[in-house]
This record gives C-alpha cells, structure tokens and sequence, in this order.
C-alpha cells in the first residue's frame, strides 16, 4: 500500500511555518557548541525537559568552555571559536524545565541530534502512515503517536537532519505546535529509511496529565530464552 510521510513538529507554533524561526548555527555547521541562543532554541530544550544549566554543562564537558562566558577564547580565532558576543543571548535565554520529569532524550542521544544536523532546522517527530490515513483534525490539546518511528532535528526547508528511533507510544502536548505532511524536503527523500523503522500505527486526539509536555511509553521488548 502507498505510504505517506507525517512531520510532527512540537516546537513550531501553527501561525508560524519553518522559514519563521529555526534552530541555527553560529558557525559554518550546526552543532551542540555551536546553536544561536534563539526563541526556537528555548522552545525545543523546554519540550524536550532539558533545563539549560544541564545543556550548558553538555558543552562545557565536550569544549572546555561555558557558552555564558564573556570571555573571547584566545585560543581559538577562527569560524569555529567561542562566540562570546552571544554570551548575553545565552545568559537571557529562558528554558522551562521539569525536576519531577526526565529528559524526552538521553544525553548520548541529545548530543547525537545536535552534533549531526548539520543544517540545524526543527524538532520534529517523522513517519510514514498508510495512504488512506488521515491526520486528527486540529485544534487538539494533545496527540498520541504510536508506531516505530523517527524524533530528531530535521531541516526540511534544505533536506538535512538527524534522528535516532522511538519504538512505542508517545503523547505530545501540541499546544504550541502543529501535525502535517512535510513543510518542505521529506526526511525519507534525505535518509531512505527502512518501512519498518519509519512507520506510524496511529495517530489520535489524547489528554495529557497536568503539567506534563510528553508521556513516552517504549515497546516492550522481546525476551530472549536463555
């Protein structure tokens, strides 16, 4: 049967398409040490329940140096270097996040996203669904996303990005973002992925627990006897 590809994206407000206000890089490449402090910076750390002293300590780890220093890095002068400048942007930045609620990703799998999207673009959620499907019609509060299928940071306005699996059922609080086919280059067209491994079940209208941005519910997995 004829598929078609879902783009689930969280963070991206429905009055707003994906020229409006992107995640972007401060250098010649996207990446972890290397993401503008911008309003859809903000938007995905929040969604994702990531607070920004743990995202800072992320860089810190990997370059030695603290995105909110004022500092120029002496040591590093070229398109790659510390951008001091937008220290103030990184000490305004404001990130809602939840201590009673883990991340949505593991650090392995955040710093795989950031440091492999070399466009930067969106967070989004991706998947094929049957031809005959058709999406919950807006507005909803909630949706939930059942299946074995994509989240990462996907540019579909260049056709770049990178992801990492979910197999199961997540419920997304959609308040502030929006469920469509792709705005722009399919994530499939870019990546080839396997039917299996870039498939939705289903798709419907669902509520969430006060206060809560996402409930995810992995697969069980498969007991191997021993």
């Amino acid at each position: 049967m004829p598929r078609r590809e879902i783009a689930i994206l969280t963070c991206l407000p429905q009055f707003m398409n994906i020229e409006d206000d992107r995640l972007e890089a401060s250098a010649p490449c996207f990446g972890l040490a290397h993401v503008l402090p911008n309003s859809a910076l903000a938007r995905t750390l929040t969604f994702l329940n990531v607070s920004k002293g743990h995202f800072l300590d992320l860089v810190e780890t990997r370059t030695g140096i603290r995105p909110t220093d004022r500092r120029p890095d002496i040591r590093n002068t070229g398109p790659w270097r510390h951008r001091h400048e937008h220290a103030s942007s990184w000490r305004a930045l404001r990130v809602k996040a939840s201590k009673s609620q883990p991340p949505l990703l593991s650090d392995t799998q955040l710093v795989e996203l950031f440091d492999n999207a070399s466009y930067g673009g969106h967070l989004a959620i991706a998947g094929c669904v049957h031809d005959d499907f058709r999406l919950p019609s807006p507005p909803y509060a909630a949706i939930s996303v059942r299946g074995r299928f994509q989240i990462g940071i996907i540019d579909y306005l260049w056709g770049s990005g990178h992801s990492v699996t979910f197999d199961g059922q997540l419920t997304l609080d959609m308040r502030g973002g929006q469920a469509r086919p792709p705005p722009g280059i399919p994530f499939d067209d870019v990546c080839g992925f396997a039917a299996d491994w870039f498939r939705i079940d289903m798709i419907s209208h669902a509520t969430l627990p006060r206060g809560m941005r996402w409930v995810a519910e992995p697969a069980a997995r498969p007991v191997v006897p021993a």
